[in-house]
């Protein structure tokens, strides 16, 4: 009879996470007061039994999750490599995405948030192996999830949108997150260069330096189209851009990426995704530091001392900051030894463009004077100090001031000194 009962137990549980059938499996949750829908497509063969992926695919602004099932081309992939996907639909036909598009209040992170868990809790699923694309809007959405749930995603495939934040620096994943972005090179809906969105440049560059990836992209072109990806990164992630010529359309000509002649998007994003696996989830630590910032200036202008007090956020690889005046800066971070209680910080490019703002506008505070223009150039690490717990408890660091930029126009230093606020 304790057999029969035992038996009985691990069939009911087999069930439990085995509720997905072969084919398109419709569901409803809600989230944030509304009623969501979503399909989990699954396999041909898909028992249950054993952990598999999850690609979480989103569709584009004005279309639906049956509408990205049949174009993105992520289904055949499920049907070749046994793993599901999972199609949401937007309230309204869209995603609150941060610029795009639309819906205002609306948390879709926390609901995409909510849809993997669902899934988690019908089928087997390998948790160290959630990944994330779209198109449009979606891709769009993707972008948001690879910077806001990169402790919920392994990687992520955005299609013909870049960083949807402004500024980018909005944009502070927990860790070192590998990004493959598509962007339409002739696209007349998203410009490849941008007309407010931004620019898959400038969303490529973003993603290079906050993954801190070094050296030169390995290119690979087939037709018109090309992708780029930097693979030397830090905590062994890729940042890639695949340049992508689709075909003409009478409306969103060249927006629908999928549809070109030179890549199988779905295959390039496949093989991308595939490569990683979620990390052991690390704490992102969080300190309010606060401290002095000094500018010591020659040809006669007197030194100035003024208080600053930052905001530190400290992820797996990635680290950001804000100042309450409107700073908000972001970039990567790594430790000279393993263990070591002191780490050496990057800024990503436009963050240090902010940087520079910031002090500018704090040493005319101080002086009660305008119009002097400089750049701030490194002149020797920007460190900070742990506890034992991973917290932040220090920073420092020391830069020339650069008059216009101009090298060898150097007209004093400015240091940076903050510690744990009490």
């Amino acid at each position: 009879m304790f057999l029969v009962a035992v038996c009985f137990v691990l069939l009911a549980d087999a069930r439990a996470h085995a509720t997905f059938v072969p084919g398109d499996n419709p569901r409803t949750i809600e989230s944030g007061g509304l009623q969501r829908t979503y399909r989990v497509h699954a396999p041909p063969g898909f028992g249950g039994s054993t952990p598999v992926p999850l690609v979480v695919d989103i569709h584009g602004l004005g279309s639906n999750g049956v509408q990205q099932e049949g174009i993105s081309g992520m289904r055949e992939m499920s049907d070749q490599h046994g793993f599901l996907v999972a199609y949401p639909d937007g309230v309204n036909n869209a995603f609150n995405a941060g610029t795009c598009c639309g819906n205002p209040g609306v948390d879709d992170v926390a609901f995409i948030r909510a849809l993997v868990s669902q899934v988690e809790g019908e089928a087997t699923i390998d948790p160290s192996r959630v990944y994330v694309t779209g198109l449009s809007n979606g891709g769009a959405m993707s972008q948001r999830l690879a910077c806001d749930a990169a402790d919920l995603f392994a990687a992520a495939a955005p299609m013909a949108f870049p960083i949807p934040l402004k500024p980018r620096t909005e944009c502070q994943p927990s860790r070192s997150m590998p990004v493959l972005t598509f962007m339409g090179l002739t696209d007349t809906l998203v410009p490849y260069n941008g007309t407010g969105f931004g620019t898959a440049p400038d969303t490529f560059a973003y993603w290079r330096d906050i993954d801190a990836c070094t050296g030169q992209p390995t290119r690979v072109d087939s037709g018109k189209s090309y992708c780029e990806t930097y693979t030397t990164c830090e905590n062994g992630v890729q940042v890639g851009l695949c340049s992508i010529t689709a075909q003409a359309l009478p409306v969103f000509s060249g927006h629908i990426l999928y549809l070109n002649p030179d890549f199988n998007l779905a295959q390039v994003a496949w093989n991308f995704l595939s490569q990683f696996t979620l990390p052991a989830a690390g704490a992102v630590a969080e300190a309010r530091l606060a401290g002095t910032e000094r500018f010591r200036l020659g040809s006669g202008t007197p030194n100035r001392h003024g208080k600053v007090e930052w905001t530190v956020r400290l992820g797996d690889g990635t680290w950001a900051a804000e100042d309450g005046t409107g700073m908000i800066i972001s970039g990567s971070w790594r430790r000279p030894k393993p263990r070591a209680k002191t780490g050496i910080l990057t800024l990503v490019t436009e963050a240090h463009a902010d940087f520079e703002a910031a002090a500018q506008k704090q040493l005319a505070t101080l002086s009660g004077t305008t119009g002097l223009q400089f750049t701030l150039e490194p002149a020797g690490p920007f460190t900070i100090r742990l506890d034992r717990h991973g917290a932040p408890t220090a920073m420092q660091g020391r830069w020339r001031v650069l008059r216009g930029g101009v090298p060898g126009g150097g007209i004093g230093t400015y240091r940076l000194n903050l510690r744990r606020a009490r």
